[in-house]
């Protein structure tokens, strides 16, 4: 079986000046499929073929059209290219399509191709000369500007041979893409074959898939992450297991009609599970020519242009980092904001066109997607993102001084990182310093985790300051109090490590610092010492709240404030609804209790009445408080004691 080449070649050029008969040339194949481009002789859609290289394998070709009115058909082929075979007519030179074909390739960074002269047999040498040189002119500051010069007839094919020969030259030169990532497959045709069901076609974007995985048809149109299982995969007509980045692939799919999949959907990997509305970017605006039909004009910032990513187009709004416009020739850092999410990533290209003069005006590279709509836009930031430096990135994300962290998940997202690729990243940010911890599923920093800390040291500690009587504060008022800045399972995490390390204690629902010690000071230590003297005096009778208000002279907020920091600080005790009794007497009838049991064996409610000298009443509540507390169980009319008091 003949493998599978990762170099994709695409054409380029004007109507009509001989990109579809280069290509059956070269191929033997007729990428014009469409009935009405048979009739009319003019490429409308995308058309596909491959080429047999020396080597075995098979280069996929992407045929695009050339006519203005078919532009974004041509933007939607164009990404993906390795290299390009620009083609330009000897009879006819540089048209308009020559000029903004070339700025799209050259804003998508494609740096190899060919310019192809064809239709050499309907031209003289001196016209073939002056098109050679309109060429180098043309080409001299773009991304192609270093490529070789051919001349072909594909009627009498001279230079075909030729040419052939520098595509497989190109072939072993070119630099693998990583294949780490996500996969994702931007859809450029959905077709059924009877007997297969759904296939859809397309170039792979990043990442690889197997026969059998199943995967998520992304559609901005529906908005829907739907999940479809691969049944088989084909490449150049050939029957393959996995496809990886660069490479074309149809793709059978099973769960889905082929109608409800558009060019523009994406095929993803299932866990790619979101796209994006904000996106950083660095920006390339087009410089001005002299012979452009339309005069370009500084770009505004906030201004509304037509983006096109991959074989998808939205409406996007500019914003630039410290400028009020950007001249054409340069390069600029912002933001753009997608009407319609896209799954943009990092390293991706896109094209912006000018929708009232129907023209491309620039496009840019992707720095960070899945970003969040920034009110500053910090330039040296911009400078970090656009290094290679992935450390440095993610540390740049986690230092946002408006971010706790980030979902571990969505730097993936962000980066384009498979899961071991994460974790070798964040490794080696750790190796150099900045410690990245990951709490639930979000990666923070270690200096943020710090702080948070401290501050809730400090909260306990300003909470014992203002209130020195209570013995601490409730855990739900704390996580309360935190939760407007922290996720609540995050500082929950982070408050367990506080515990479990000493520096926070915790007694029930409450916490409290180690060094802390409750005690009431002024009129609420009065109050308290007479709520005692109070509950001292009664014995081992009940007493009710409303007694304690009854019987005092102090304000009645105050009292309720130190009778509940004595149930907190386990100094009264509530032993039924309406009963309490004090710690020291609760022990002493405790102590009486087991005291009688042990001599005994059991005892009788009346017993345990008389033994206090209490009402019936709560010598009953006390029982039942006891059998909660696992002192004492009830057998019939007695209660004996549990194995362990």
């Amino acid at each position: 079986m003949n493998t599978i080449s990762p170099l994709i070649i695409g054409t380029a050029g004007h109507i009509d000046h001989g990109k579809t008969s280069l290509i059956k040339a070269l191929t033997g194949i007729d990428t014009d499929r469409l009935k009405e481009e048979k009739e009319r002789g003019i490429s409308i859609d995308l058309g596909f073929a491959y080429l047999d290289l020396l080597d075995g394998a098979k280069a996929g070709i992407v045929d695009v059209p050339g006519h203005e009115r078919f532009i974004r058909n041509m933007l939607a082929g164009a990404t993906g290219f390795d290299l390009v075979l620009f083609v330009v007519a000897a009879d006819d030179g540089i048209m308009p399509q020559t000029r903004e074909h070339l700025d799209i390739i050259h804003l998508l960074g494609i740096s190899k191709g060919v310019f192809v002269i064809t239709k050499i047999d309907l031209a003289g040498e001196k016209q073939i000369n002056k098109i050679t040189a309109d060429i180098r002119e043309l080409v001299k500051n773009t991304s192609l500007k270093d490529s070789p010069i051919l001349q072909v007839s594909s009627v009498t094919g001279f230079g075909i041979d030729k040419l052939k020969n520098i595509i497989n030259d190109e072939a072993q030169r070119i630099v693998l893409k990583p294949e780490g990532g996500f996969f994702r497959l931007p859809v450029d045709r959905s077709f059924s074959i009877k007997g297969f069901g759904t296939v859809v076609t397309g170039t792979v974007a990043s990442g690889g898939v197997k026969k059998n995985d199943k995967v998520v048809i992304i559609s901005k149109k529906d908005e829907i992450f739907k999940e479809v299982k691969i049944r088989g995969i084909q490449s150049h007509f050939n029957e393959a297991t996995t496809v990886t980045v660069g490479q074309r692939a149809a793709v059978n799919l099973s769960g889905i009609p082929y109608t409800d999949v558009r060019r523009g959907d994406v095929l993803a990997a299932a866990d790619l599970n979101m796209a994006g509305n904000f996106v950083d970017v660095c920006f390339e605006f087009l410089p001005v020519g002299t012979d452009l039909k339309h005069a370009l004009k500084p770009i505004k910032n906030c201004s509304t242009f037509k983006l096109h990513h991959m074989t998808d187009e939205t409406i996007a709004q500019v914003f630039f980092s410290g400028i009020k416009e950007a001249a054409q020739g340069v390069k600029v850092y912002g933001q753009i904001k997608l009407k319609a999410p896209m799954v943009m990533m990092r390293g991706d290209r896109f094209i912006l066109r000018d929708s009232s003069v129907n023209a491309t005006i620039g496009g840019g590279k992707v720095l960070l997607p899945y970003s969040k709509k920034r009110r500053s836009i910090d330039a040296e930031l911009y400078k970090i993102l656009d290094s290679h430096d992935l450390s440095k990135i993610l540390i740049s994300i986690l230092s946002d001084r408006n971010t706790l962290g980030i979902d571990r998940h969505k730097a993936r997202l962000m980066l384009n990182l498979s899961g071991n690729k994460c974790e070798e990243l964040i490794a080696s940010c750790n190796g150099k310093g900045e410690e990245i911890v990951q709490i639930v599923e979000e990666l923070i920093l270690k200096d943020k985790i710090n702080n948070i800390a401290q501050h809730t040291v400090n909260t306990i500690n300003k909470y014992h300051a203002d209130n020195p009587a209570d013995v601490g504060i409730d855990e739900t008022s704390l996580l309360q109090i935190q939760s407007k800045s922290v996720d609540r399972n995050i500082f929950q995490s982070i408050l367990n490590d506080l515990i479990k390390s000493g520096r926070i204690a915790k007694k029930g629902n409450v916490l409290y610092l180690p060094s802390h010690k409750a005690e009431a000071k002024g009129i609420e230590k009065e109050i308290e010492d007479a709520l005692i003297s109070m509950f001292s005096d009664k014995g081992y009778e009940p007493i009710k709240p409303e007694e304690i208000l009854q019987r005092h002279s102090y304000k009645k907020e105050d009292i309720k404030k130190v009778f509940q920091l004595l149930i907190k600080r386990g100094i009264v005790i509530k032993i039924a609804e309406d009963g309490y009794i004090s710690k020291d007497k609760l022990d002493e009838c405790k102590d009486r209790l087991v005291g009688w049991i042990a001599d005994k064996g059991k005892i009788k409610a009346a017993e345990f009445r008389d033994l206090l000298g209490c009402g019936r009443k709560f010598a009953i509540e006390l029982l039942e408080y006891f059998d909660k507390e696992k002192i004492t169980l009830r057998s019939g009319d007695y209660r004996v004691l549990r194995k362990k008091v």
